[in-house]
């Protein structure tokens, strides 16, 4: 693993990934990262977002941007190479459709009965300002689920999730359909097992792999210190219903932690951020608000005589003091475990214990 350089906070991070990884560039166009490299994304507008830390995932749709193979045509012609995509080449397709209900499709990968896909893709206006996309399992009857797009002249990533809740299928399968006649543009489609959407995951023939996300930074490098402190971070997660560390101290032993963590319907409220500070078998919890929307979140915690935690400027919560003895900062999904998507803006430490009304004001 090694230490790359974006901006000052990651030089202290030591960071890893087995594969290379999309994102969205500070130009506004979709770039990769090589192997090991850490990706700073930025939104649309050109507005910095921050680390992406992402769980691994598989595309599942082996040719992701080839429309002309694997994709069954009725009533649609592809032409590829029509228009400058998001990735700044001419490699997206036009697809010219006949109205109501033509289809494209693809035949992909078998799920079992629990499992969830996400289907997203890439589109933006020709001729025609709306078009539908629809995930579904197909064999005996098992139903569909479609969401139905206002299309703009600028690129739009949309998204779709289903879940397999019973019944045999012999595949999953994604569509886009038209609802007018008409041109449209599409661009990197993508169907991988989740609840949310993750990172552009090229294909050319083969399902592909994005690897995890592995991100630290050891307490030696630093002036961390473990009778009293205090942790600000500035995050986006997406709104899911799955357990997310964010950003936390901890060893190997996950019950040797203290930081940020967002939780499920197992653990407590959906989408409820919490502090968890835990060592050996006692642990405390202090709950925050729920998250429900993608928005940023900044979330304290000092630690000292007992433990403290804040939400977006709200009310101090405090709990039992407990007395962890980590080794570095995690930043993300567990190593060892849970994994999440996040994007972390900035983290700021402080070898002391802040008073309530410091963390309530970094926390605005």
């Amino acid at each position: 693993m090694g230490t790359k350089q974006y901006d000052s906070a990651t030089d202290l991070i030591t960071f890893s990934r087995t594969s290379g990884g999309t994102f969205l560039g500070s130009n506004g166009l979709l770039q990769t990262a090589a192997n090991n490299v850490p990706r700073i994304e930025y939104d649309a507008t050109g507005a910095v977002k921050g680390l992406l830390i992402e769980e691994a995932r598989t595309n599942v749709c082996t040719y992701s941007n080839d429309f002309l193979t694997t994709w069954a045509a009725a009533y649609i012609t592809a032409t590829p190479n029509s228009a400058i995509s998001p990735d700044g080449t001419m490699n997206a397709t036009k697809f010219d459709m006949a109205s109501n209900g033509y289809t494209r499709r693809l035949s992909g990968h078998v799920p079992t009965v629990g499992q969830t896909y996400t289907f997203s893709v890439w589109i933006k206006a020709g001729t025609a300002s709306e078009v539908k996309t629809v995930m579904l399992f197909t064999g005996g009857g098992l139903g569909y689920t479609s969401v139905t797009h206002t299309l703009t002249n600028e690129w739009q990533r949309f998204t779709i999730t289903s879940t397999l809740a019973s019944g045999t299928p012999d595949q999953v399968r994604a569509r886009i359909m038209a609802t007018q006649a008409g041109t449209i543009f599409v661009y990197g489609a993508q169907i991988e097992e989740g609840a949310f959407p993750t990172s552009y995951i090229p294909t050319e023939g083969a399902a592909a792999t994005r690897a995890r996300d592995l991100a630290e930074i050891p307490t030696s490098a630093f002036g961390y210190n473990n009778d009293q402190g205090s942790l600000v971070v500035d995050v986006l997660t997406p709104v899911v219903d799955q357990f997310m560390g964010l950003a936390y101290f901890n060893t190997v032993s996950f019950y040797n932690s203290r930081g940020f963590f967002k939780s499920n319907t197992s653990s407590s409220s959906t989408g409820s951020f919490y502090v968890l500070a835990a060592y050996d078998s006692g642990s405390t919890i202090l709950a925050l608000t729920q998250q429900t929307q993608a928005e940023y979140t900044k979330l304290g915690l000092s630690y000292g005589d007992s433990e403290k935690a804040v939400r977006d400027g709200g009310t101090v919560i405090s709990g039992d003091s407990r007395s962890p003895t980590p080794n570095r900062l995690h930043l993300g999904g567990r190593d060892n475990g849970y994994q999440s998507q996040c994007w972390i803006k900035s983290i700021q430490y402080y070898p002391r214990r802040l008073t309530d009304t410091q963390l309530q004001e970094l926390t605005t």
